[in-house]
């Protein structure tokens, strides 16, 4: 039986890769019993909430929590730990989710295990976050979780053949949809709640703020008081009136119980997972259309897209939702339109990216 690990390293247990990293889990692991992959987790520092790794066949090397100590660990740590999985487990495929990890990994496997194949699996997006290119010549294969990141990597120099799309996994075809009001007003935000950063909520409270009639948004999400503080100073009274703060679930989907539009207002994505999650829930989407994911998300069948940074445009968008002007798509039909990232789909391209001939 071949062997693959997939590599992380500190998660908090509250993010995007964390959701996606269970649902892999789920999509290829736990339905591949006759596969010919036996697969492993390895976690360099470890996890805050470990919900996401319950399942997992893996190994966890936990660091501090605090930032300069975990880079510390990163630095003079790391490279031994590397070294001792690989001379360990002589995987057939190292898979990492981190720029540090894979480029370890591929630097010492040329001594300790030649015939690994090292696969870059990033989320997000490699010019926002600032990924050097030294790091795109240390792996043999990236797998691209969106079209967006795809290009990305081609206008960096990778070559397209060592590129697969494989998108994210999403559970679709056993999740109960969100009920709906049918007055298309209530609004949800889920994500990390920031001011101007990644999530751009501001941009949210600003265009909520342009809305007339009645409606109501719940932002669910972690939010520190300043951050929370100067949201609400640049919301009118009626949105203060008509925003909920609502913080940080792991199980969010079973606190939900009625919503019509999820808006993401953020300035870049990797992917957008939320999005998928929303959709497969019956929910309509509203997103920037920034550029990573969305795109290969939103379509007229399931929702709008808005110009990134566009506050006017996407005022009245929700205002067109409010005034019917935009009629929402029926629950089952934005839940089919999003099925191509379905758990089967997610699977078939999994296989056929680890049994590509010369890989």
């Amino acid at each position: 039986m071949k062997k693959a690990i997939i590599a992380v390293p500190y998660l908090t247990g509250k993010g995007g890769t964390e959701t996606v990293i269970k649902n892999f889990y789920d999509a290829v692991v736990k339905y591949s019993k006759d596969s010919v992959w036996n697969w492993k987790l390895i976690s360099f520092g470890g996890t805050k909430y470990p919900y996401w790794m319950k399942e997992w066949q893996k190994k966890v090397y936990r660091f501090s929590n605090k930032r300069l100590v975990q880079l510390g660990c990163y630095a003079l740590i790391m490279p031994f730990l590397i070294k001792s999985v690989l001379k360990k487990y002589k995987p057939d495929v190292f898979i990492a989710t981190n720029p540090v990890i894979w480029s370890l990994a591929y630097k010492y496997k040329k001594q300790i295990s030649p015939n690994t194949k090292i696969i870059a699996w990033y989320h997000y997006s490699f010019k926002m976050k600032n990924v050097k290119t030294k790091y795109l010549n240390t792996a043999d294969k990236f797998w691209a979780i969106s079209s967006g990141i795809r290009k990305e990597l081609i206008s960096m120099g990778v070559p397209s053949k060592k590129i697969d799309l494989i998108y994210n996994p999403v559970s679709i075809i056993n999740i109960k949809k969100v009920p709906r009001s049918y007055k298309q007003n209530h609004f949800i935000y889920i994500g990390r709640i920031d001011y101007d950063g990644q999530k751009n909520v501001s941009e949210l409270i600003k265009a909520l703020n342009r809305l007339k009639g009645e409606w109501h948004c719940d932002l669910y999400g972690n939010v520190n008081s300043e951050t929370k503080k100067r949201l609400l100073n640049i919301a009118s009274e009626n949105t203060r009136n008509n925003i909920s703060f609502k913080g940080f679930y792991s199980d969010i989907w079973n606190r939900i119980k009625e919503a019509d539009v999820l808006i993401l207002t953020s300035k870049y994505e990797g992917f957008g997972m939320v999005l998928c999650e929303a959709a497969a829930r019956g929910i309509s989407l509203v997103s920037s259309d920034c550029p990573m994911g969305p795109q290969d998300i939103i379509n007229e069948k399931n929702g709008f897209l808005y110009e990134s940074q566009n506050i006017l445009q996407l005022s009245g968008i929700l205002s067109n939702i409010l005034s019917f002007k935009n009629k929402l798509a029926k629950p089952n039909a934005v839940k089919k339109s999003v099925e191509k990232f379905d758990y089967v789909n997610f699977y078939n391209r999994v296989q056929n990216s680890l049994n590509n001939e010369g890989f």
